[in-house]
């Protein structure tokens, strides 16, 4: 591993604060509520939720106590790019660079740790960068308890070409792990019965019909979710299969804002499974 490509980058707070965080953000549909918020803050305009059913290979991983998150994930995808800060933020939990931005509500740092529900080593891809957390420092490769993750510069190491297991699960939504990504794709492995029984974030497992239910549930709640959000226009929601080359859409849920000469804002709303689209 090139160390000059393989930053050190982790969330700087211990296992006892991260589960209170937990205690404090409810199960179900409210972590997809975060991530959409999050993407919301970050000034983008459109936000995909995928299950991804898919088991992924294992043979070049960065780590092989890796393999065991190669199964189904939860994937976010929203059209907003991180900047600089934004990676500070997401790296302080409860100290999110958000607070002193009025407009900016969803105090990322905190909001984003709500995933620890699902999973106990999210990831992302944002610009050239994708980002692993691995706050029990179990399964990345030479990580310390000060900086619990590792920041990597896929462009510039051709991680897809060393590490193609490791990265291929990132490619959808238009990212190809070769080239800098034009938005931000979170990856979130879904925590097993086996995984939970020894997990010290979490002894909650998920799975699939888990992450179904919640697609179902926010999809009923659509019109609401909509209402409250600054930039987000359209979120839709997907399942992946094995075997089918890209996501299938299940949901859609859209809304058009046209402002008036009277300055009455006119919110429109459309909601609709794919099948009758």
């Amino acid at each position: 591993m090139d160390s000059l490509l393989f930053e050190d980058f982790g969330q700087k707070v211990d296992l006892t604060r991260r589960r209170e965080v937990l205690l404090n953000y409810p199960e179900g549909t409210t972590v997809l509520k975060e991530l959409i918020q999050n993407a919301d803050d970050a000034g983008a305009t459109r936000v995909r939720l995928c299950l991804d059913r898919k088991g992924h290979g294992s043979d070049s991983l960065l780590s092989d106590s890796l393999a065991q998150w190669q199964g189904p994930s939860l994937l976010a995808y929203n059209d907003a790019i991180f900047t600089e800060e934004d990676f500070v933020s997401i790296s302080r939990i409860g100290g999110s660079g958000k607070h002193g931005q009025a407009w900016k509500t969803g105090r990322f740092g905190v909001g984003f740790n709500s995933v620890y529900h699902l999973t106990d080593i999210p990831s992302f891809v944002s610009g050239k960068y994708v980002v692993l957390f691995d706050p029990q420092g179990a399964y990345l490769p030479n990580i310390s308890a000060a900086n619990p993750g590792k920041r990597i510069d896929f462009v510039g190491s051709s991680a897809l070409s060393h590490y193609e297991d490791q990265f291929r699960p990132y490619c959808a939504f238009g990212c190809d792990m070769k080239t800098p990504f034009n938005g931000t794709l979170f990856r979130f492995p879904l925590r097993s019965s086996g995984q939970a029984a020894s997990s010290r974030l979490s002894r909650q497992a998920y799975f699939e019909d888990d992450i179904s239910l919640m697609f179902d549930q926010l999809f009923e709640e659509g019109v609401f979710s909509l209402l409250f959000l600054k930039c987000v226009l359209s979120i839709e929601m997907y399942t992946w299969d094995a075997g089918d080359p890209e996501p299938k859409k299940l949901y859609s849920c859209s809304c058009l804002r046209l402002k008036l000469m009277c300055k009455i804002d006119w919110i429109c709303f459309l909601l609709s499974p794919a099948a009758c689209e």
